[in-house]
């Protein structure tokens, strides 16, 4: 926006779909249509599937030199965002990428913004280390367990007043401004003898033991699959962390556990861990409900270890009864409970509501044969309903809110629906924002 009001060219390269571009800048009070429309702003995505071919074409140099042309067409930009660089840069083992990029930044002569998301600047790659040898400025910005958001300068070519932390806020229609409320802190009172044990509370069962092992060798482990166990070991000795393991069959049950943990007085922090991907929406929901951290996707000893650590060091803290209590939400248990929840009320109100989240409704018609309500029990089992999914039947079909969900996560909730018996059941899906006129036909707003 900056570049625009300097009256010069700026260019974004992003996965992210032109309309939620707009959508997402509309809501930080930044208008994007009339720009578009001008000529000033030129939007480039990456292409469905782009990681897969990337991987696979022989010479990476040919996708730079598309990029360069789409960037130079009129003019090159004064400005250029890339968000995020990992699809160009961490998608193959050749480690040439980023010198592509680099020598392609260099010209364009464009003043750049480059986006990297990873949990750590080590798990960024050789990629990351390269560019940011050349970079003039590397902001690291974190979102806290606390809810807090942080930046920290790491490396600038001019001196400032403090690398920080800087902490702010993110505001519909105002976007970065600063915090409204200072966060509490942490004060660590960890004898040194606990300094080193951990409770490992695994609720599926099913933790690898290679993983389990190579933990008790790092640390005084102590493990246990039942959560009603894990209240007598907090009561009897002290722990300097508790690590709670879920998979997605046993999301709700591990939220109810940490929010139990957490009404415990001078509770250790708590960190949840997932061998699988969760959504946004998961992650922050169990945040909410009592972890101080959240690791998924695939788990590395080291990390995991990593993360552990930066726990014990930050200790423990005391906290109410009802702090941080994760939302009462109706719980689908049969088809009388599943058509009372009504998905289409709950569509229709953020439809209505310019600052409604992102959100996905997927709509499922039986299959020949198959049951109506067989169909609606077996979605809810598949269901998130902790995160704030809703499911209800309405009119012979099955009818599914996916809170904070984008199309690909809802593709990835019908890969689990789809399971025999209800293998070929047929299914619609629609993402607001993207979605928005399409759901107001379907859902008769």
């Amino acid at each position: 926006m900056e570049g625009i009001r300097q009256g010069g060219r700026v260019a974004l390269l992003t996965q992210a779909r032109p309309e939620d571009v707009i959508e997402v800048a509309q809501s930080i009070g930044v208008g994007l249509n009339g720009h578009l429309s001008s000529g000033d702003w030129a939007i480039i995505g990456y292409q469905s599937g782009f990681r897969d071919r990337y991987r696979r074409i022989i010479e990476p140099s040919e996708v730079f030199e598309e990029l360069r042309r789409f960037l130079e067409e009129g003019a090159a930009p004064d400005r250029l965002a890339i968000d995020t660089c990992g699809p160009l840069i961490s998608s193959r083992d050749s480690g040439s990428e980023a010198e592509l990029l680099v020598d392609l930044l260099g010209q364009l002569g464009s003043t750049t913004l480059l986006t990297f998301a990873g949990e750590s600047t080590g798990e960024l790659g050789l990629g990351f280390d390269f560019i940011s040898q050349r970079a003039a400025l590397i902001l690291q910005m974190e979102l806290r367990s606390s809810g807090r958001r942080e930046m920290i300068v790491r490396k600038t070519l001019r001196p400032v007043g403090s690398n920080g932390p800087i902490t702010f806020d993110i505001r519909d229609g105002r976007g970065i401004v600063k915090p409204e409320a200072a966060p509490k802190k942490r004060s660590s009172d960890l004898a040194p003898e606990v300094r080193r044990r951990v409770l490992l509370l695994d609720v599926p069962g099913d933790l690898a033991e290679e993983l389990r092992l190579w933990l008790s060798e790092a640390f005084d482990l102590v493990y246990t699959k039942d959560p009603v166990d894990a209240f007598p070991e907090l009561a009897q000795r002290d722990f300097g962390v508790v690590a709670v393991h879920i998979d997605r069959r046993t999301v709700a049950r591990g939220l109810h556990v940490m929010h139990q943990l957490r009404r415990a007085a001078r509770r250790p922090p708590i960190l949840l861990f997932s061998p699988v991907d969760v959504r946004a929406s998961d992650r922050a929901q169990g945040l909410r409900s009592g972890a101080d951290d959240f690791v998924s996707g695939g788990i590395h000893p080291e990390e995991l270890a990593s993360r552990i650590e930066a726990l014990l060091r930050r200790g423990r803290s005391d906290v109410g009864d009802d702090e941080g209590a994760p939302p009462k939400l109706q719980m689908a248990q049969g088809p009388g409970a599943l058509e009372a929840d009504d998905v289409r009320d709950l569509v229709r109100a953020h439809l209505s509501s310019p600052g409604a989240p992102i959100f996905s409704l997927v709509i499922f018609k039986p299959a020949k044969g198959r049951g109506l309500h067989a169909l609606a029990n077996h979605v809810a089992d598949r269901m998130r309903h902790q995160t704030g999914d809703r499911v209800s039947v309405f009119d012979h079909q099955v009818e599914v809110y996916l809170h904070g969900a984008l199309s690909t996560h809802a593709e990835r909730f019908l890969e689990r629906v789809r399971q025999e018996p209800f293998k070929e059941v047929a299914a619609e899906v629609y993402t607001a924002p993207t979605d928005r006129e399409r759901l107001r036909e379907v859902i008769g707003v």
